[in-house]
C-alpha cells in the first residue's frame, strides 16, 4: 500500500508539473502576442492580452520573473499609447502579410553577431521568427526582443556601427546609422572617427556625433524621452535646437524640451551591474577601454555613491537607487 501511495503521489506531482509548465508557456505566449500587438501600434488589444496574462499571475509572488516582466510591459504599452495619442498618431492595424516582400529579396545591411533567446524580425519582408548568428537583416526591419532575449547587430558597411539590446525591447532599423527606438535599453558603439548617427524615441529625435570612436547606453523612458549614458569618447547630443555634450560616466535625459542636468554614474558599478554589458556570451569590444575609463573616473572622484539610475521624473528629478556596500 505504501508503494502504491508513493507512485500515486509521484503521478500527481508529474501532472502538476506538466500543468505548471503549460501555464508558464501560455503566459509567455501572451507576452509575445502583447508585444507584437504593441509593435503594430494596437495598444488597446495589446493591453487586453497583457492584462489576461496578469490575471493568470495574480496569485504569483510580486518577485516572480514573469509577473515582473508582465507588469513592466503593461507600463511600457500604456506609456506608448499615451505618447501616440499626444502626437496624434493613428492606431494601426496588422500589416497585410500579402504586402510584404519575399525573404529572398531581403537586403544585407546588418549582420547578427550575438543572439540570446527569442528575437523576431518584422516589416518590409516576410516575418522571421527564428534568427541565427551570422544571418543578415535589411534596412526597414522592426526587431522585437522578447523577455530573456537579446541581439547584437553590426553594420556590414564601412560605418562600423554596432547595436545591442536585451530583455523586452523594440526598434526599427531605419538606416545604416539611424534607429527608431520604441522601447527597451541599448548599447550603441561607433568604431569610426567623425561619426554621426541618429536615434529616435516616441517623442525625441536625437543626433549623436563625435570626432573619435564612442559608445553609449540609451534607454527609452516612460514619458517618451531617452536616457543617455556616455561610456567611451566625448559625444555631442543635439535635438530641436538644444545641445549638450557628455564624457564617459555622465548621464543626461533627452526630453522634448531639451536636456536634463547632467549627473555622474560610477562606471565601475555599471560594468558589473548592467545586463547589457554582462549577459551576452561575448563582452563589448570596447570593454577594455571602458575599464580604463572607470579607473580614470575613480581617480578623479574622491566621494562616490554606488547608484543605479532609473526613469526620469522631470528635467531635474530622477529615480536613484543607492547600492549598499557589502561588509565582511
Amino acid at each position: 500500500m505504501r508503494i502504491v501511495g508513493i507512485n500515486l503521489f509521484l503521478y500527481l506531482l508529474s501532472c502538476f508539473s506538466a500543468f505548471s509548465n503549460s501555464v508558464h508557456l501560455s503566459i509567455e505566449d501572451l507576452l509575445l502576442q502583447g508585444q507584437e500587438l504593441a509593435d503594430n501600434d494596437e495598444f488597446s488589444d495589446s493591453l487586453k492580452v497583457l492584462n489576461q496574462a496578469m490575471g493568470m499571475l495574480k496569485q504569483a509572488p510580486r518577485s516572480n520573473p514573469l509577473r515582473v516582466e508582465t507588469e513592466k510591459l503593461i507600463r511600457v504599452v500604456k506609456g506608448r499609447s499615451l505618447v501616440a495619442r499626444y502626437r496624434g498618431g493613428n492606431i494601426k492595424s496588422h500589416t497585410d502579410p500579402n504586402a510584404l516582400l519575399p525573404l529572398t529579396q531581403e537586403s544585407r545591411e546588418f549582420k547578427i553577431i550575438q543572439l540570446l533567446g527569442k528575437v523576431l524580425a518584422r516589416k518590409v519582408w516576410g516575418s522571421r521568427d527564428e534568427l541565427h548568428v551570422g544571418e543578415f537583416i535589411g534596412l526597414g526591419r522592426r526587431i522585437t526582443v522578447l523577455p530573456k532575449g537579446g541581439i547584437e547587430l553590426t553594420t556590414s558597411s564601412k560605418d562600423d556601427i554596432t547595436i545591442r539590446s536585451l530583455q523586452a525591447a523594440s526598434f526599427d532599423i531605419t538606416g545604416n546609422t539611424r534607429f527608431a527606438l520604441h522601447s527597451g535599453s541599448y548599447v550603441i558603439h561607433s568604431m569610426g572617427e567623425n561619426s554621426v548617427l541618429s536615434i529616435m524615441s516616441p517623442l525625441v529625435d536625437l543626433v549623436i556625433s563625435s570626432t573619435e570612436p564612442f559608445a553609449f547606453m540609451a534607454g527609452v523612458t516612460t514619458n517618451g524621452g531617452m536616457k543617455i549614458i556616455s561610456l567611451l569618447g566625448e559625444i555631442e547630443l543635439s535635438t530641436d535646437g538644444y545641445k549638450t555634450s557628455l564624457v564617459p560616466g555622465e548621464l543626461s535625459f533627452a526630453l522634448p524640451d531639451g536636456f536634463s542636468r547632467k549627473m555622474n554614474v560610477e562606471l565601475s558599478t555599471l560594468i558589473v551591474t548592467s545586463n547589457l554589458l554582462t549577459d551576452f556570451n561575448q563582452p563589448p569590444v570596447f570593454l577594455k577601454k571602458l575599464r580604463q575609463q572607470a579607473m580614470m573616473q575613480a581617480l578623479r572622484t574622491r566621494k562616490r555613491f554606488r547608484t543605479v539610475v532609473g526613469d526620469v521624473k522631470g528635467n531635474d528629478n530622477f529615480e536613484l537607487k543607492v547600492l549598499q556596500e557589502e561588509r565582511p
